[in-house]
């Protein structure tokens, strides 16, 4: 009976040849697929921050207020999570498209929503958000007896080039986008029932997309 001979022996039979050169190949190698894979961003799925849009049929998401006048009105807003590893940068929410009573509405161009919790002045100034933190984004506002408003700019200076006031009564549906300068775009539709009574609007949001054409 032949016993197999002990692993140091196996090793020291074999030549290995210069161990500095092949060790010295192998770290180059590596370094080099290293390189590469970082420059083709392989790893930032690892680290990259993650929106995700949220919204339910109650606080924070829906809300009633006052407006400086002391009228009454219905606040609709979207969560804006970072569910990521790393800062989400430059967030800006835009609505993308419009359709009314089941029809997209052509004429809507891209516009920016307001950030909520923050002062109007810099409300619209594109916002970090952390791994781990939610924001809310101002979409809709529907005034006591008046129309459904997109919370836009209200400056002086601003012309959407369209009617950002929508009737109650028709169904509506908004296509919401935040874009973030280091990460993927989180995208969501809003959906209005149409109104009907002196009851709250009934919402939800849907993962399909509307037309939109590129601004």
């Amino acid at each position: 009976m032949t016993v197999a001979p002990a692993l140091p022996a196996i090793v020291a039979a074999v030549d290995w040849g210069p161990v500095a050169a092949w060790a010295g190949a192998a770290a180059t190698v590596l370094v080099v697929i290293t390189t590469s894979l970082v420059a083709l961003g392989f790893f930032d799925r690892f680290v990259a921050p993650r929106l995700t849009l949220t919204f339910d049929r109650r606080q924070p998401w829906c809300r009633h207020g006052k407006l400086p006048d002391g009228s009454g009105a219905f606040w609709v807003r979207l969560g804006v999570e970072n569910s990521g590893r790393a800062q989400a940068e430059g967030c800006v929410g835009r609505v993308i498209s419009a359709a009314v009573a089941g029809k997209v509405r052509d004429d809507v161009d891209p516009v920016q929503m307001r950030w909520a919790g923050i002062p109007h002045s810099r409300a619209f100034d594109p916002l970090d958000i952390r791994p781990g933190q939610r924001e809310f984004l101002d979409v809709l506002c529907l005034e006591d007896g008046a129309s459904w408003r997109l919370v836009t700019f209200e400056a002086p200076d601003f012309d959407a080039g369209f009617v950002t006031e929508f009737k109650p009564a028709d169904g509506c549906e908004f296509q919401v986008s935040v874009f973030t300068a280091n990460g993927s775009t989180a995208t969501t539709t809003l959906v209005i029932d149409p109104l009907e009574g002196d009851g709250d609007p009934v919402l939800r949001t849907v993962s399909k997309s509307l037309p939109y054409r590129q601004a």
